[in-house]
C-alpha cells in the first residue's frame, strides 16, 4: 500500500517534479521555520483548549492561561529544532525579537479567540467530535489517502457536523487565496471521506476554516477581526471538482496496483511555483528553476 495525503496532491499540483524528488526519491529537505513551529504551537493550545471548552465547562476554558501554554510549547518547538553547524556553533530558526513578536501576536489570537469563543467555536448542543480525527481511506487499488481533520463539531440537535481547518497566516486571506482551487480542496475532500466514512450525507457536514492573524492592519477605516471564518463552497459540484483532481493525481502517478509511475512526470517551472521550492537551489536535482 502507497500512502498518499493533501500534503502530497498539492505539490504535485504546483510541480510533478518536486512531489517525486521528494516522495518518490525520497530528498527530504527540512522546511522547519519560526511559521511551521508557531502554527503547530497555535493549533496545539487551540485544540487542548476545545477538549476543555467542551467536554468541561466554558468558564473552566475561559480562565485558562493560553499564553502560558503558548510559550511553553513554542520554547520547546523552538529549542527541539535549533541545529548545530560543522563547528558545533547553534543555528537558531529566528532571532530572539521575531520569537518574542510571534509569541506575543500568538497571545493577541488566543485571547481573541476565549473572548469570542461562542462566536468561534458554538457550544449550544454541540459536542466535540474529534481533534485531529484520522481519516484512512482506500483511492484506488494499492492507494490510501491519510488526513487528519483540525476539529470535528457535531451539533446534536441538528445531527450536523462541522469540519474545522485552522489557519495561521500573517494577515489574513486576500481574494486569491479565498479562490485558490488547490488550498480549498482539501477541506473539500476532507469532507467527502468523512461522509464516506461516518456513512452520513454529505449535506450533514459544513466545512469552515479558521484564520488566525498574527498582525492586524492599522491603516483600515473598519476594524479588523483577529480571527475569522471563511467558508468555502463546499456543495457537490465543489467536491466532485475536488476528487476529480485528486484522481487526476492517483491516475497520473499510479499504476493499476499502487505503485509509482514517473512515466509522466515534468517540471512546470514558473516564478510562482519555483519561488518557494526547497530544489530550486539544488541543480543536481533540478536545472529548470526559475529565480
Amino acid at each position: 500500500m502507497n500512502k498518499i495525503s493533501y500534503s502530497q496532491y498539492s505539490l504535485w499540483a504546483n510541480c510533478p517534479l518536486a512531489w517525486k524528488l521528494k516522495y518518490v526519491d525520497g530528498h527530504r529537505i527540512d522546511d522547519t521555520s519560526i511559521h511551521t513551529i508557531f502554527g503547530t504551537a497555535m493549533h496545539e493550545v487551540i485544540q487542548e483548549w476545545l477538549e476543555v471548552l467542551y467536554n468541561q465547562s466554558e468558564k473552566f476554558a475561559n480562565n485558562l492561561d493560553l499564553s502560558e501554554n503558548l510559550k511553553e510549547k513554542l520554547s520547546n518547538l523552538f529549542k527541539e529544532n535549533t541545529k548545530l553547524d560543522d563547528d558545533g556553533n547553534k543555528i537558531f530558526l529566528c532571532d530572539k525579537k521575531e520569537l518574542s513578536e510571534f509569541y506575543m501576536q500568538g497571545c493577541l489570537i488566543l485571547d481573541y479567540v476565549q473572548q469570542h469563543r461562542k462566536k468561534i467555536f458554538p457550544t449550544q448542543a454541540t459536542k466535540l467530535f474529534g481533534i485531529e480525527h484520522e481519516l484512512s481511506v482506500e483511492v484506488a487499488p494499492g492507494v490510501v489517502f491519510n488526513g487528519f481533520i483540525d476539529i470535528v463539531t457535531h451539533n446534536t440537535a441538528t445531527d450536523k457536523y462541522v469540519v474545522y481547518d485552522l489557519k495561521t497566516s500573517k494577515s489574513g486571506w486576500n481574494d486569491y487565496q479565498k479562490s485558490d482551487p488547490v488550498k480549498l480542496q482539501q477541506i473539500l475532500l476532507y469532507k467527502k471521506f468523512l461522509s464516506q466514512t461516518l456513512n452520513i450525507p454529505e449535506d450533514k457536514i459544513s466545512t469552515e476554516y479558521i484564520i488566525l492573524k498574527r498582525i492586524i492592519s492599522e491603516t483600515s477605516q473598519y476594524p479588523v477581526p483577529r480571527v475569522s471564518k471563511f467558508e468555502p463552497s463546499n456543495g457537490k459540484p465543489s467536491i466532485k471538482k475536488a476528487w476529480a483532481a485528486m484522481e487526476k493525481f492517483i491516475t497520473e502517478c499510479f499504476d493499476g496496483e499502487g505503485n509509482y509511475n514517473t512515466s509522466n512526470i515534468n517540471p512546470t517551472p514558473s516564478k510562482s511555483n519555483c519561488r518557494w521550492c526547497k530544489f530550486r537551489d539544488k541543480k543536481d536535482l533540478c536545472s529548470h528553476g526559475i529565480i
